[in-house]
């Protein structure tokens, strides 16, 4: 019988609404008051209107009990009460709305209940029925004696025998919504149904009636039973991550199993998982099993271990995720051991210390416990970031275990690291869009290019302060965490120390960390790219560093031309690429710096890629300006005079510094590495250009030049004089390089650029 009672205000009411149930006679509440219960006495006009049909559904009367703890409330919206009774044919449930309690739903049950669990969180409920888990005509056989129930499953006297478990327990799921008195069900799953037992076949080892009473078999028959029967007390019910998990201790052969049930209402399925953990004693006398901080957490007295089980790297489909538990044995020294009979677990994150008060505690985990206890090659990179903890915290523990690696020259397991964190990295747009932008700062870090060799550099040191993601990204290392934190300190140390092993273990590391992310058809950010193209370059891997300059080149050209031809492609120009022309840039500061020295024929692929980014991204100016810095007058005249036809276009060229005096003042400096002939080939060329690119250059002007004046009397003496002289604005602007060529060509190149004659005083 169930008695509910409401209360008005903060003072008791004697017209306080009262309602009665007894489920042995009747299951819809009636009125009642506090003093009076109704009549539900047999014969009475209530019973015997209300003892059978639609309206007492699922209740057998005299039979139908209300299981220990059955009776759960709901708060819905607009302050609306739900009642849940699980019972051992059914679960009732009511609503209390308006000052009036009606029945609203009745779930049957197929068999009679043996126990329940209810998750609070997420309004979930499961109830668990045994049910015989032999099939029907072999059950039928041993009833009518055709088959012997004691030699089921046996050979002979001296082999040993696989005992399978006569009875199961089925499961029922109900998600109940929180706006509305439905609820979801789920298809009915069975646990306990893989708890075989090796025997040896020397004598009885079941009872007969047990076997032949399996489908009736209750959780009062305990000690009739064998002992690979499931009992109620080694099922467990969480929500972590805000999934609900069924939890069987004791699933497998021997009692070493975690059975592991989803049970996912989005998707109206479960899906089922079986984790084996070896030489630990499941049973359900010394283990307990709770959920802390999203992991589930298997305490075992009698082995005195703990175990912690990510839930989502079991059921991760990935297979380079590791699914072993983490062992964790260890406890501060001085504390009391939570092993310790006085103490008791309860679940899902309590343990209570009987002993003098009765301290009852709430516990969390220890993440440097953890990640000491987990082995060095295990990639437990997406367990860590979906940890409650201090993200620097986090970052740092992902240091620390990436550095050791490295430190061990592991490039196996980094490589298989590196799948697993590009994988879920691709699962999360949001964190690839964050990247592309974040990165950019980066790029001149990446190029290596003035890096102070006497810096303090330490490969737990990030570069610069990491720029976290935001909250959506948190559970994703991300690109510019990749390089912030492991692979521009490790490179920096590798330059400081001039260790070309370490510069090819990093390089081999950027490879392939952009490798895999151009497999999943992801963008590597552009200080990803750099990076790989300076570790290549310093480590003296050339002919790696030169196909890989040359792929990216041909890479641009076929999308280039697909694009073009209206046909489909997953590659992106580099015009799409956020920061692209700053990475064209710093291409031409590695391919000129003095640090770098690249090779001639490297330089020259370096300034050409560079060249083709910038005129992709528009950024014709720089690309010139950039070539001139170069020396590349040719490539960069080459350019202005395919642009030149749009007189806005090379108005910008102009106006942004790319001068005539600019082109000039190259021209010169190119010519020093010449032959006379061809410095006359290339001054002609760039007369021509300029006479098209900027007439206005050879205006003649009158300004006054300081010029040298022989004295008379001494020719070491040397005095300025200030004339006024009319030249070519060119001319007045830079000198010409009279010691570069003979008298005749002299006279004859400096006529034509505007320059006037010597003058000598």
């Amino acid at each position: 019988m169930i008695r509910i009672a409401t209360v008005e205000g903060e003072q008791q009411q004697n017209d306080g609404k009262h309602w009665t149930i007894d489920i042995s006679i009747d299951s819809n509440p009636v009125a009642s008051s506090s003093k009076k219960l109704p009549n539900f006495h047999q014969g009475s006009a209530r019973s015997l209107f209300h003892s059978k049909g639609k309206d007492n559904e699922g209740i057998i009367v005299g039979t139908t009990t209300i299981i220990g703890g059955g009776i759960i409330w709901c708060k819905r919206m607009n302050d609306v009460l739900d009642l849940i009774v699980v019972t051992t044919t059914s679960v009732l449930l009511y609503s209390i709305n308006n000052g009036q309690m009606t029945k609203t739903q009745v779930v049957v049950l197929d068999d009679n209940a043996a126990s329940f669990w209810y998750e609070s969180q997420s309004k979930t409920l499961v109830v668990g029925s045994y049910t015989g888990n032999l099939p029907r005509n072999l059950r039928e056989s041993i009833s009518e004696g055709v088959i012997s129930s004691e030699n089921m499953g046996r050979g002979n006297a001296s082999s040993s025998t696989v005992s399978f478990p006569i009875a199961v327990m089925a499961m029922k799921t109900l998600f109940f919504k929180g706006d509305s008195p439905t609820f979801q069900t789920l298809p009915t799953f069975a646990v306990g149904t893989l708890r075989e037992k090796t025997i040896e076949d020397n004598g009885e080892t079941s009872s007969q009636q047990a076997r032949q009473d399996s489908d009736n078999f209750t959780i009062d028959d305990r000690s009739d039973v064998e002992e690979n029967i499931i009992f109620p007390t080694e099922i467990s019910l969480f929500n972590l991550y805000g999934s609900i998990y069924c939890v069987e201790i004791g699933s497998l052969g021997n009692g070493h199993g975690i059975g592991l049930t989803e049970l996912d209402s989005d998707s109206s399925c479960i899906r089922v998982r079986q984790h084996k953990i070896e030489n630990l004693s499941m049973n359900a006398e010394s283990v307990s099993v709770g959920a802390i901080d999203n992991l589930l957490c298997i305490i075992s007295r009698n082995d005195k271990v703990t175990h912690f089980i990510d839930v989502a790297d079991i059921f991760s489909d990935d297979r380079r995720v590791p699914r072993e538990s983490i062992e964790v044995r260890e406890l501060v020294e001085g504390d009391m051991s939570i092993y310790d009979e006085k103490i008791s677990f309860l679940a899902p994150s309590y343990f209570l210390n009987t002993n003098d008060q009765g301290l009852l505690y709430q516990v969390g985990i220890s993440l440097p416990l953890i990640v000491k206890s987990a082995p060095p090659t295990a990639c437990i990179i997406p367990f860590l970031l979906r940890r409650n903890a201090p993200k620097d915290t986090i970052r740092r523990f992902i240091m620390e275990r990436f550095s050791a690696l490295i430190e061990a020259r592991d490039l196996v397991s980094l490589k298989q690291w590196i799948g697993v964190i590009t994988r879920q990295y691709a699962r999360n747009e949001r964190a690839a869009n964050w990247d592309y932008e974040s990165t950019i700062s980066l790029l001149s870090k990446s190029s290596l290019v003035g890096f102070d060799r006497t810096a303090d550099v330490d490969k737990m040191s990030t570069v610069g302060e990491v720029m976290l993601p935001d909250s959506s990204c948190v559970e994703t290392l991300t690109q510019t965490e990749m390089l912030q934190m492991i692979l521009l300190p490790h490179a920096m140390i590798g330059v400081k120390e001039a260790s070309s092993e370490k510069l090819r273990l990093v390089s081999s590391l950027s490879v392939h960390y952009l490798i895999e992310l151009e497999r999943l058809f992801l963008i590597p950010c552009v200080a990803l790219e750099m990076l790989v193209i300076t570790l290549l370059l310093k480590a003296g891997e050339i002919d790696e560093l030169a196909s890989f300059l040359s792929a990216r080149q041909t890479q641009r050209t076929i999308t280039r031309r697909r694009r073009q031809l209206d046909l489909p492609t997953t590659n992106r120009l580099y015009s799409e690429y956020p920061g692209a022309a700053a990475f064209g840039e710093t291409l031409f500061l590695v391919a000129t710096n003095s640090e770098t020295k690249p090779p001639s024929p490297i330089k020259s692929q370096l300034i050409s890629l560079g060249t083709i980014i910038l005129m992709e991204c528009g950024a014709t100016s720089i690309a010139v300006k950039c070539l001139l810095n170069a020396g590349q007058v040719n490539d960069a005249i080459a350019i202005c005079s395919k642009r030149s036809k749009g007189h806005k276009e090379a108005d910008e060229v102009k106006g942004i510094g790319s001068q005539a005096k600019d082109f000039f003042r190259v021209a010169a400096i190119t010519a020093k590495g010449q032959t006379e002939s061809d410095r006359c080939k290339s001054f002609y060329h760039l007369h021509c250009f300029l006479k098209q690119y900027d007439p206005t250059c050879f205006s003649l002007d009158k300004r006054k030049v300081k010029v040298h004046r022989i004295g008379e009397k001494s020719a070491f003496r040397k005095d300025i004089s200030t004339v006024v002289v009319e030249q070519s604005v060119l001319a007045h602007e830079i000198r010409f390089p009279d010691e570069l060529f003979s008298s005749p060509y002299c006279r004859k190149l400096r006529s034509m650029f505007g320059y006037a004659e010597s003058v000598k005083l």
